[in-house]
């Protein structure tokens, strides 16, 4: 057998266990608005479509807030089919509290798959004016158990799948004066200014 066909047959085994590997999870980030003004409150939903051979028994992500200073992180909510911490593991965890149980109970919840499962609904609060970028991230998939999508299969390893960035724009709210309302107001400013004066001016005159 030449080298070129063994090389052939190492590259075709290795694409073959890629694509086992390979995972079909998605997860999709959706604000309720894509607009909000300063002071509002925004919701973003979590949801993910997962595999029958990747269910899942937990997950926990970092929340990714670009550029600072036009979203603050209020809380996160997790979706019906998953509890909060259930066995306190913030401790063991480096999730932005952006974490949940399948079923309240990490190591024996049942596997959670499907399309458009809800894990949970971020709060956040513009604070800022500009255009916000969220996104989330799970960087210590190797260290810490909580991180990531957890599979339900203990062959399995913690994974992060492909995430759809949400952008929402913040603009100032409706409590500021228009300028024509500002320049109606200096006018009637001036002028009680010089009525004042000109009282005055008749009274010393007087």
């Amino acid at each position: 057998m030449s080298k070129k066909s063994i090389l052939c047959g190492i590259l075709f085994l290795s694409g073959c266990a890629f694509l086992q590997t390979a995972s079909a999870a998605f997860i999709n980030l959706t604000p309720s608005s894509t607009t909000a003004l300063l002071g509002d409150t925004v919701q973003v939903a979590i949801s993910a479509d997962i595999d029958a051979t990747e269910a899942i028994i937990g997950f926990g992500f970092d929340l990714s807030l670009s550029p600072g200073g036009v979203f603050d992180f209020i809380g996160f909510t997790p979706g019906a089919q998953f509890a909060d911490d259930p066995l306190n593991l913030a401790p063991f965890s480096d999730s932005d509290g952006i974490r949940g149980a399948s079923n309240g109970d990490l190591f024996s919840g049942p596997g959670i798959f499907g399309n458009g499962i809800l894990l949970g609904t971020i709060d956040l609060k513009a604070v800022g004016i500009g255009t916000g970028i969220l996104g989330l991230l799970a960087d210590d998939l190797n260290f810490f158990f909580t991180e990531g999508l957890i599979p339900e299969d203990p062959g399995l390893v913690n994974f992060l799948p492909p995430v759809t960035d949400t952008s929402i724009s913040v603009s100032a709210n409706g409590n500021i004066p228009e300028p024509s309302l500002l320049a109606l107001i200096g006018v009637g400013l001036v002028t009680m200014a010089f009525a004042v004066s000109a009282r005055r001016k008749g009274k010393a005159s007087g």
